[in-house]
């Protein structure tokens, strides 16, 4: 089924060119976007005191280096690397799953509950999109997506939320 629903959404984005260059776009855009506004959710946390600075740092932090290690453990390999697909964008061989960027999309997405929690629902959709367009690109299955994001939502719920 994994590979199936990839072959659908892969071949879909191949057909089309406005889907193509949407993918691409998101992307390319969705990595620095996260970085400025993880940063920028740290500075509005400690500009206006509030607390939870700490916790918006270190949640993503470990969050991150916990997916980067199941990454590393189970070093699943590529669509592009398997099923003889063409990658959209640049990406090397490192391991598929879980993905990195929809981990680390979604829990910068989530820490927003302590920034602003009317911002947490957008930024779940920008999530949603990078990790879809990871899929259309070709560098990840969509497993390897919703895992990640699954990841997150778990950390999420049990250090934004219950802690």
């Amino acid at each position: 089924m994994n590979k199936r629903l990839f072959e659908k959404i892969y071949f879909f984005t191949a057909k089309n060119k406005w889907a193509e260059k949407t993918a691409v776009f998101i992307t390319q855009l969705s990595k620095p976007a996260f970085i400025i506004i993880y940063i920028a959710g740290i500075s509005a946390l400690y500009a206006t005191g509030k607390e939870g600075t700490v916790k918006m740092i270190v949640v993503p932090f470990f969050t991150l280096v916990f997916n980067t290690i199941l990454r590393k453990l189970l070093n699943k390999p590529r669509p592009f690397l398997t099923d003889g697909v063409e990658k959209l964008v640049e990406h090397g061989e490192s391991g598929s799953f879980p993905s990195n960027h929809a981990c680390s999309s979604m829990i910068i997405s989530l820490s927003y509950i302590l920034v602003c929690p009317r911002a947490v629902l957008p930024l779940i959709a920008f999530s949603f999109f990078t990790g879809l367009s990871r899929i259309m690109t070709g560098v990840h299955y969509p497993l390897d997506v919703l895992c990640g994001w699954l990841i997150s939502l778990i950390s999420g719920c049990i250090f934004f939320v219950l802690l």
